[in-house]
Parts: C-alpha cells; sequence; structure tokens
C-alpha cells in the first residue's frame, strides 16, 4: 500500500530508470571490441522496446539473446560503417579546407556533406533494422537507407537526437550510463510505427516484433523475401 506498493508511479519509473541504465551499462560493456556496436545496439533497441516497457523476459536475458542473434551480420555490417564513416569524415575536413577555394572545392564540400547526411540518417535505422528483420548486411542496409530518405524529416531529428545524447555524454561521462537506453527510447515510437508500417503494407507478418536469432523464424521476414520486394518497389518506381 501507498509509496512502497509496486504499482506506485515511483516505483514504475525507479524500475523503468534501473532497467534503462543496466541495458546502457550491457550496450557500453558490449561495445568495447568497436566491430560490435551495431549488434549491441540492435540488441539496445529490442530491449528498450521489450523489457523497459514490460513485456520482456528480463533485461540480462533479453538483450544478450538479442546481441548473440545480430552478431553475425552485425559485426560486418559494423567493420563496414566504421570505415565508410571514417572516409567521410576525412573527406568533410578536405571540404573545410578547400570549400571556399573555387567551384570545384565548394561542390566537393556540397557533395561530402549530401553523403554525411545520407550516412548518418540511415545510420539511425540500423540498430532497429537489424533487430527487427532477419538477412544479411545488404538488406539492413537498403531497408535502413529506404526507411531514412522516406521518413527525411523523421531521422533528421533522431539524427539530431544522437547529437545531443553524444553531447551529454562528453560533457558529463557518468550519463553513458542512461543516455543510450534513453536516446533508444525516445526514437522507439517512431521508428517502431514506421517498420510496422512497412511489414503491414509489404503483408511479411502482422507486425508483431521478433527478436534477431540465428534460426528462422516463422512470422520474420527472410532475406530472399525483402531482397524480392525492394526489387519489385524498385521496378514499379523505374515504371
Amino acid at each position: 500500500m501507498g509509496v512502497f506498493n509496486y504499482n506506485n508511479p515511483l516505483i514504475v519509473f525507479m524500475v523503468r530508470i534501473a532497467n534503462m541504465m543496466i541495458a546502457s551499462f550491457y550496450w557500453v560493456l558490449c561495445c568495447i571490441p568497436v566491430v560490435t556496436v551495431l549488434p549491441a545496439s540492435a540488441a539496445l533497441y529490442h530491449c528498450v522496446t521489450r523489457v523497459v516497457m514490460g513485456s520482456g523476459s528480463g533485461v540480462t536475458r533479453d538483450f544478450f539473446r538479442a546481441f548473440r542473434g545480430a552478431l553475425k551480420p552485425g559485426v560486418l555490417l559494423s567493420a563496414v560503417t566504421e570505415v565508410v564513416g571514417a572516409l567521410v569524415y576525412l573527406g568533410i575536413r578536405t571540404g573545410l579546407q578547400i570549400w571556399d577555394a573555387n567551384v570545384f572545392g565548394a561542390a566537393y564540400m556540397a557533395l561530402g556533406v549530401l553523403v554525411g547526411i545520407t550516412c548518418v540518417t540511415a545510420l539511425v535505422f540500423m540498430p532497429p533494422v537489424l533487430s527487427r528483420f532477419e538477412g544479411g548486411m545488404g538488406v539492413v542496409l537498403r531497408l535502413s537507407m529506404y526507411f531514412a530518405g522516406k521518413h527525411l524529416l523523421r531521422s533528421l531529428w533522431y539524427a539530431a537526437l544522437l547529437a545531443m545524447g553524444i553531447w551529454a555524454v562528453d560533457f558529463f561521462p557518468l550519463l553513458l550510463l542512461v543516455v543510450p537506453a534513453l536516446y533508444t527510447d525516445l526514437i522507439r515510437g517512431g521508428v517502431e510505427k514506421v517498420m510496422t508500417q512497412y511489414i503491414r503494407d509489404a503483408a511479411l507478418e502482422d507486425g508483431e516484433e521478433a527478436p534477431p536469432r540465428p534460426e528462422r523464424q516463422d512470422d520474420t521476414p527472410t532475406a530472399l523475401e525483402l531482397e524480392k520486394l525492394l526489387s519489385e518497389r524498385g521496378e514499379d518506381a523505374r515504371g
């Protein structure tokens, strides 16, 4: 009864914050090898979506089950993303030095900014896509770019939130124990709406989330199904 009632809003809020801190700690731990950043982020998204909202089987169990399921495609995807990110960063730095020199410098800088925005907005959707869909690196990249391009303003807002989160952690490093899960929680509603609508329009499943697993799930779209769907949509757009 009273304050110590488990259903008390204050207790519910404190439990939620504690779960978010645990999930953020697991995310930091799993990001240490660097090439596991995307699998860890996919596991964090799954954990926040399911456990923190009260429908999962436990933070530790759900996080590491999702992490293992996303590990195989996620490691290669992380490595490629990090290499591309480093190249884009170096390109933009070079562009800043030559952008006012001539027309070529201005065009080079504009192209670098455009590529950078494309990469960052697609990066926002990579962990949710990796946590939700089965498939290889190509499927995750194509779906992430598709979602980011179709919902550009939403993607830019999420990228701005990500930048603010990075700034907050840089200002006060201890926030790393809550900012990752908090950021995921802030974008969760919009990202789920986008992916669920896409799945329903594509008639791939009934909208229920499926955690990433190495084995085939009957209600989870496979890489073949996604490739076929994306190819058909490309042909329709050209027609």
